[in-house]
């Protein structure tokens, strides 16, 4: 009697034990495909920029300062093999391209151009998908983190070596006011 006992709890044990690691891998393959999901508007967004930045060039030689640094930072991302770096990146981008955005009121001929209008609609689409990403990501961090933290499954990502996840922020510095004339060095 007390061997079926003891037979049953380590049974219960056991199942509960593989629950909770099924429940931290789901948890944790979430944040990886949020994540994959952020990498693909990030990828449509750069495919996109240099057929904007192609347009642009014929409108706005003297932006050239700017352009160049769109360039630059949709390389380093590129580049990036860490997940944060691409996030930093990406939020310089996003910072430039809201900047651009601005510069482009001062160019009526620009504005009214149909292939023009299509690539910035498509980039504005992007941008809305990409905060929706990003949003995604951080509800998939959250509930990891939290999978993880929390008894008893704490236990068990203590066991497998589960790491906190950093949620994306955007720093203070990218929340604020763009001010484009400081941005073109008016």
């Amino acid at each position: 009697m007390e061997i079926t006992i003891i037979i049953g709890i380590l049974a219960f044990v056991a199942i509960m034990g593989i629950v909770i690691n099924n429940q931290i891998i789901a948890r944790k393959n979430q944040v990886s495909q949020a994540f994959g999901s952020i990498e693909i508007y990030l990828k449509k967004r750069f495919d996109l920029i240099p057929n904007l930045i192609a347009m642009l060039k014929k409108y706005m030689e003297h932006e050239k300062e700017i352009l160049l640094k769109v360039t630059e930072l949709r390389s380093n991302i590129d580049k990036s093999s860490e997940a944060n770096e691409k996030i930093r990146a990406s939020n310089e981008l996003t910072h430039l391209v809201s900047g651009l955005n601005l510069t482009l009121e001062n160019y009526p001929d620009l504005k009214a151009d149909k292939q023009f209008a299509s690539i910035q609609f498509e980039l504005a689409d992007i941008e809305d998908q990409l905060s929706a990403a990003r949003r995604a990501y951080n509800a998939a961090v959250t509930q990891y983190n939290n999978t993880i933290q929390m008894f008893p499954a704490s236990m068990i990502a203590g066991f497998r070596k589960d790491q906190i996840q950093t949620l994306l922020e955007i720093p203070k510095s990218d929340q604020k006011e763009i001010k484009i004339d400081q941005l073109l060095n008016f």
